[in-house]
């Protein structure tokens, strides 16, 4: 004996139906990208300091600037007494990259990375590195690592002493 079981008839969707699904489809997928939480986007739900990847080189020191209109004083001393030394200046104008370039010379950048704006705060010997997805910068500020496509800004500095100084 043959038993022959039949399901019942699905109709085919129309061109229509079939169009209207793949769209539905393809957005849920662009707009997952986009979420805290559904793997996608690239910064870690939205917070521009989060660490995407284990961060290169050490922190920075850190070195309190005094301003006075738009001048900002820092002591050029610890990490910044001997050429190589490079530390964060926070001042209240904002953060700033300072790299000792010789007994004479400190280049002072903008601290704010021109990927996503989060603050450069750590050093690998050679390139500033920015904490959140890994965007390197020679001490001259020029981009030496994406994702940043755009040199940090350089605001010349004066030494005299163990102080430099610059305008921001």
């Amino acid at each position: 004996m043959v038993i022959e079981l039949s399901s019942p008839q699905v109709p085919e969707p129309t061109r229509r139906q079939f169009c209207a699904h793949a769209c539905q489809a393809a957005s849920l997928v662009a707009v997952g990208a986009f979420l805290p939480g559904c793997g996608g986007g690239g910064d870690n739900g939205g917070n521009p300091t989060s660490p995407t990847t284990p961060v290169e080189g050490s922190a920075l020191a850190v070195v309190n600037g005094s301003v006075s209109g738009r001048t900002v004083s820092a002591p050029a001393t610890g990490a910044l007494a001997t050429a190589g030394g490079a530390a964060l200046v926070q001042s209240s104008l904002g953060s700033f990259l300072a790299f000792r370039s010789s007994t004479t010379t400190v280049t002072v950048l903008t601290a704010t990375c021109t990927h996503e704006g989060c603050t450069v705060d750590h050093f690998n010997g050679q390139l500033y590195v920015c904490p959140c997805h890994g965007s390197k910068y020679t001490t001259a500020g020029q981009v030496a690592n994406g994702p940043a496509n755009r040199a940090l800004t350089q605001f010349p500095a004066t030494l005299s002493g163990d102080t430099f100084t610059f305008t921001a």
